[in-house]
């Protein structure tokens, strides 16, 4: 019971994994869309300022500034470089030079009027840093600007500096106009992520005299997406858990607590069958789902092992008497037939013994012999169709009929003829018999018998060896009526052993369904040839059980062997 949860623990879990699935999927799509959109418009508001730079910017005023750089470097730096920090005598001095040079007067003008622009029209934004205007060569970076936009600073032009972080590549880009107009970013060693906006400045002729680069910060941009981000795992995970214990409280309604009744409800069905209680199996589940309808199949299903378990009570009562009937069948049929060896130990004329082995609890087979007079011996040993118990009743009725006749005194063909009449006026379930009957006198050891459709006796003659006669033969018992039977007659000699027996010995089949065969069966009787008839039998049982090994038996067998030993043989 210790696992009642975990159906709702695992699929918590699950739900836990796709919640952190959906915070990243989440997260990265709007995180990705929301950096895009930001850095178009930081983008837009930085090539603004440089469009708005290179149209107050003239170029071939820039190429004159370049070429007079050293003495706007020095007039510049007389007065420290700023427009609006000089004394008045400084500023009186520095509009006295101008105005020796006219040439010097118009780019001191535009300076100022860059100058004026970089300290002026900049505060539109507050994430702009730096606007400076430099011509990128190979060896170094020229500034002719460098306005610093948090104070107001303005470098004299003709500043020479190095490259720094990467600027190179994309600066000389921008200087030969394969720029295409987004931002370059670089990281400061203050941290702040810079986008650097990069614009040429043409001269009439359309060459390009320098480059106007405007910086924003876009570290915000990062800090908000970062913002965005925490923000957004905050709410998924708020929804997560709310949904997770809604989910739990559900699942543990609807799914785990009728499983647990259902379980128990399961364990206290299976005692009850075991204890035979008759306290009808009721599960309280109504989830109105596939589980109440499994409840209700349980419920179903008690009712019917109980029916069952009656049902099957009633059948195993009425095999348990069967069998016992069985057995007492079996014992009956196993007292009609002769079973005490010797059976005439006063009688030293011969010796004989027989045995039947059913394949089932009862059988078909049988054997007889009875004393007709002092003088005569009845021998029969018969196969009736089928096997078990029908086949046990006609064995039975057949058997006495045989007798009955055989004792009154007639032939063996007569007596075959007769009880096939008597089998043929009503046999409504068609069944039919084999018959070997023999007629033996024991004075002389002549034998008289008639074969109804059975196995062919095997005689052995004094000195001799066993040997197949191919006696007469004529259709079975109870097949049809009026059937003409043959009788035929043998002449045994002192010492002669005849063997009767049925189809169940010749057709003992092996596990590979080879049959046992009437040649290994004659082999069999001359190994034991020499032995008394109950020597013969038991050998040729054991022949038979090695041959079959461990496959089943299919039919009966039953085996019957008579010694003549002479009318004058010593008791």
């Amino acid at each position: 019971m210790k696992d009642n949860g975990s159906i709702a623990r695992k699929n918590g879990l699950r739900l836990s994994m796709l919640g952190i699935f959906l915070i990243l999927g989440i997260g990265a799509a709007v995180g990705i869309q929301f950096y895009r959109q930001n850095m178009s418009i930081y983008t837009d508001m930085a090539y603004s300022y440089a469009r708005l730079a290179t149209n107050n910017i003239s170029g071939a005023g820039l190429n004159d500034l370049i070429e007079r750089g050293e003495d706007i470097r020095s007039l510049f730096l007389e007065v420290y470089g700023r427009y609006d920090s000089g004394t008045s005598e400084e500023l009186e001095k520095l509009e006295k030079l101008v105005n020796d040079d006219v040439e010097l007067f118009s780019l001191y003008n535009l300076w100022v009027n860059i100058q004026y622009f970089i300290q002026n029209g900049s505060v539109m934004s507050s994430d702009i840093r730096y606007f400076y205007v430099v011509i990128p060569t190979e060896d170094d970076l020229i500034y002719l600007w460098d306005s610093d936009l948090d104070d107001d600073q303005v470098t004299p032009p003709m500043e020479h500096d190095a490259y720094s972080h990467g600027e190179k590549e994309n600066l000389m880009k921008a200087y030969h106009g394969e720029w295409d107009n987004t931002l370059a970013v670089y990281h400061e060693e203050s941290g702040e992520i810079l986008g650097t906006a990069m614009k040429p400045i043409y001269e009439e002729d359309g060459e390009i005299v320098a480059v106007a680069c405007v910086d924003v910060s876009i570290t915000g941009i990062r800090r908000a997406f970062f913002r965005m981000l925490l923000n957004i795992t905050f709410v998924i995970s708020l929804i997560l858990i709310f949904t997770s214990f809604v989910y739990y409280y559900v699942m543990n309604r609807q799914i785990i607590a009728p499983i647990v009744k259902l379980n128990k409800a399961t364990s206290q069905l299976v005692g009850n069958l075991e204890h035979g209680s008759t306290v009808p199996f009721e599960v309280d589940v109504h989830t109105g789902d596939e589980i109440e309808v499994l409840a209700r199949s349980f419920e179903e299903m008690d009712q019917r092992l109980r029916k069952y378990i009656r049902e099957n009570d009633i059948i195993t009562a009425e095999r348990e008497r069967i069998r016992t009937e069985l057995s007492l069948a079996t014992r009956i049929q196993s007292d009609m037939l002769p079973n005490i060896f010797p059976p005439f130990p006063e009688r030293s004329e011969f010796d004989i013994y027989a045995s039947m082995s059913p394949a089932k609890e009862v059988g078909g087979d049988f054997y007889d012999f009875f004393l007709i007079d002092p003088d005569h011996l009845g021998l029969v040993i018969a196969d009736v169709s089928g096997k078990g118990i029908p086949a046990a009743l006609f064995m039975m009725m057949c058997k006495i009929m045989l007798q009955n006749y055989t004792l009154s005194g007639l032939t063996p063909r007569e007596v075959i003829t007769t009880v096939n009449e008597q089998i043929c006026r009503n046999n409504k379930e068609q069944m039919f018999v084999t018959v070997w009957l023999g007629i033996l006198d024991i004075k002389d050891g002549v034998l008289h018998a008639a074969n109804a459709g059975h196995e062919y006796p095997v005689l052995k003659a004094p000195g001799g060896e066993f040997e197949l006669i191919r006696d007469p033969h004529s259709f079975v018992i109870g097949g049809m009526e009026n059937v003409r039977y043959k009788e035929y007659e043998m002449k045994l000699e002192k010492g002669s052993k005849l063997f009767v027996y049925t189809d169940g010995l010749a057709e003992a089949t092996d596990l590979n369904e080879e049959l046992f065969g009437t040649e290994r069966m004659v082999e069999a009787l001359n190994e034991a040839k020499d032995s008394d008839p109950k020597g013969i039998l038991m050998h040729m049982k054991d022949k038979v059980n090695e041959f079959v090994g461990e496959a089943s038996q299919f039919d009966d067998l039953t085996m019957m062997c008579v010694m003549w030993n002479g009318d004058d043989a010593s008791a």
